[in-house]
């Protein structure tokens, strides 16, 4: 029990940097940006038409190319400064143990990605607020947008008709806040990873090439890949609930990633445990 506990305290340490790293208000203004461009328009249109949205548009954020990249590439930005070692950290170090100390740097990864995604959905849902109500549908200002090529005509985030057809609303917003954190946990412990064995510019390296392989594989390699991209195993769309496509099904997701970051994590506090670590200059 002390050692979970100092593993927390180690976490929350981290997080608490937050509020003094000018790096994470940059991050916070662009995923402001961000849904603004892209769920602003659906506020616009749903008042133009006469009708409230419903706020299920996460879904649909972490299914868009335009928008999920970005928000990866947000994670890649975040955890770029990997393994969060700076002047107090080496007594933090000391104190805890090596052990306890990287499963606290691990917790934090988790911690801070779903931080991270529960901060882009409230801002969506901040955005939508003016003409919002909730209901357990689509609504049909969503369903509407998913059907007709009004979204294409005036830039509104792409809304995805099979989505619609295969999931509720909570469950697709469940599922998709869940995929995206999982994939997102993946790129951190895989710059963590690589941050400690290599250096800092080849995590960021890496972990924005498995973010880019969704792109790959949609224009050059054959669906199978999907199998081995996380990312895109984030996307509702790409998923295969029946199991009879080439796509990964739901289960195949689910196992992948379950494994991905057991794996990881066990490799970053094995990592912490052999290799030296170094205080290194805030980024």
């Amino acid at each position: 029990m002390d050692s979970i506990c100092k593993s927390f305290l180690i976490c929350m340490n981290n997080i608490r940097r937050w509020f003094t790293n000018p790096r994470i208000y940059i991050l916070g203004v662009l995923l402001i940006m961000l849904v603004l461009n892209y769920v602003g328009p659906i506020t616009a249109f749903s008042k133009s038409v006469g009708y409230r949205v419903t706020p299920w548009v996460f879904p649909f954020l972490s299914d868009c190319f335009f928008t999920q990249i970005p928000m990866m590439l947000g994670i890649v930005f975040l955890f770029c400064d990997a393994p969060f070692i700076d002047e107090g950290q080496p007594y933090l170090l000391i104190r805890s143990g090596r052990i306890q100390w990287g499963v606290g740097q691990v917790l934090y990864i988790m911690l801070g990605t779903a931080i991270y995604f529960l901060f882009i959905t409230f801002i969506s849902t901040l955005v939508l607020s003016p003409n919002m109500f909730v209901s357990d549908g689509w609504g049909k200002v969503l369903s509407t947008l998913a059907q007709i090529n009004a979204g294409q005509e005036i830039r509104i985030l792409p809304i995805s008709y099979k989505i619609q057809t295969l999931y509720s609303p909570m469950k697709a917003f469940s599922l998709s806040l869940l995929l995206e954190w999982c994939a997102g946990t993946i790129l951190g412990l895989i710059i963590f990873i690589t941050n400690i064995h290599l250096n800092r510019a080849m995590g960021a390296i890496i972990a924005s090439a498995v973010t880019f392989l969704d792109i790959l594989i949609s224009n050059a390699l054959p669906n199978y890949m999907y199998h081995f991209s996380p990312i895109s195993m984030a996307r509702l769309t790409i998923l295969d609930p029946t199991g009879l496509a080439w796509n990964p099904s739901n289960l195949y997701a689910y196992i992948f990633f379950a494994a991905s970051i057991i794996v990881l994590s066990i490799l970053a506090v094995l990592s912490v445990r052999k290799r030296d670590i170094q205080v290194l200059p805030p980024v």
